[in-house]
């Protein structure tokens, strides 16, 4: 008894990549968002990052989606400005220059630090 051949379109004979080796391919990494443009329109002009916008528009739309979010903005600019891995080429372009102007840039908004960011709690009386 022989086992009939296995069609051509079963999932057994696909090649099926993890999604981890896929290729991205984005709408959000191939062009700035609304949003991003938005955004950009409120920096003053010597801060924004047009370099960044032309040549990494992914990279500048996560920037704009954080920049609310000021302690999280910062980690990914500095993020950004850090090789953790060791073999990266880095960014060309004058892209990182501009990265630095806007988190010198974003540090300025920031409000002082002066109190905590919430009140110290007073211990509750038990009667």
């Amino acid at each position: 008894m022989t086992t009939p051949p296995i069609p051509p379109s079963s999932p057994s004979t696909l090649a099926v990549k993890p999604r981890y080796k896929r290729a991205s391919t984005e709408v959000l990494d191939e062009t700035l968002q609304p949003f991003t443009m938005a955004w950009l329109k409120t920096l003053p002009e010597p801060v924004r990052p047009l370099a960044c916008a032309r040549h990494y528009p992914r990279v500048l739309n996560r920037i704009a989606a954080l920049w609310g979010l000021p302690e999280r903005c910062l980690d990914l600019l500095a993020e950004l400005q850090t090789d953790k891995r060791g073999n990266r080429k880095g960014f060309g372009h004058g892209v990182v220059e501009e990265l630095r102007h806007l988190q010198a840039y974003r540090i300025t908004l920031m409000p002082p630090r002066n109190e905590p960011d919430f009140p110290p709690t007073v211990p509750m009386h038990l009667a």
